[in-house]
């Protein structure tokens, strides 16, 4: 004969419930997400896109052409992250990460930004010559003509140089007519700066004073007339 314990029903069904919170409780909490901005410029004022982001020697992001990229971390407040920046071709890579620190902000949709700078490797430098006196006259670079002053002594020269460079630029004055124009073959240096430049190259030309030929004096009475004839 099967009997029934009153107590079989409701015992069964609160052990299930006991094993539900001990599942839930057992669970590990969830790992809040933060959202970030890395903002990458080549100058200050101009974004660049297309640097890559990586963590942990992985890809996880690219700027856009407003130079951001737009990263969703999972960690807890006061974690910490090493990012590496790589720059376009042309630009200069940062040595060292950038350390995002997960805080939570007031308004989610201004999430905080890291600035990153991937400098150019290549500087354009526009030389801006003015040779007062020194019309029709080569500049040279490396001993190599690159330009000619026009008729009032003007040029405009463009050269990509790398920061920190060091160069001269040269007026010629070698040339057949030039010998009394002073100074002869002036040099003028330059260095580069880790910026795009206009740099002015001025010189004044003059032209040294011809000498006086005179012939010997002579001394004594000088006869003015007709010779007479013997």
């Amino acid at each position: 004969m099967r009997t029934w314990s009153l107590w079989s029903a409701p015992t069964s069904a609160a052990a299930v419930v006991v094993a539900a919170a001990l599942t839930i409780s057992c669970e590990e909490p969830q790992v809040p997400t933060f959202d970030v901005v890395i903002h990458v410029e080549s100058d200050p004022g101009v974004p660049l896109p297309g640097a890559v982001l990586s963590r942990e020697n992985k890809d996880v992001g690219t700027t856009d052409a407003t130079g951001r990229a737009k990263l969703t971390v999972r960690g807890n407040e006061g974690s910490a992250f090493d990012y590496f920046v790589r720059c376009p071709q042309d630009y200069e890579s940062p040595p060292k990460p950038i350390t995002v620190v997960l805080r939570r902000v007031v308004d989610k949709n201004k999430p905080p930004e890291y600035p990153v700078s991937c400098p150019p490797s290549i500087r354009k430098l526009v030389i801006a010559v003015r040779a007062d006196g020194g019309p029709n006259l080569p500049i040279t670079y490396l001993q190599q003509r690159v330009a000619t002053t026009d008729a009032s002594g003007s040029a405009t020269i463009l050269l990509n140089m790398r920061p920190g460079d060091q160069f001269e630029l040269g007026l010629d004055t070698s040339m057949k007519g030039y010998e009394r124009l002073r100074p002869q073959n002036p040099i003028f240096a330059f260095q580069v700066k880790p910026k795009d430049e206009v740099l002015p190259l001025n010189a004044k030309f003059s032209l040294e004073k011809g000498k006086i030929r005179t012939g010997p004096v002579r001394t004594g009475p000088v006869f003015i007339g007709k010779k007479a004839e013997d």
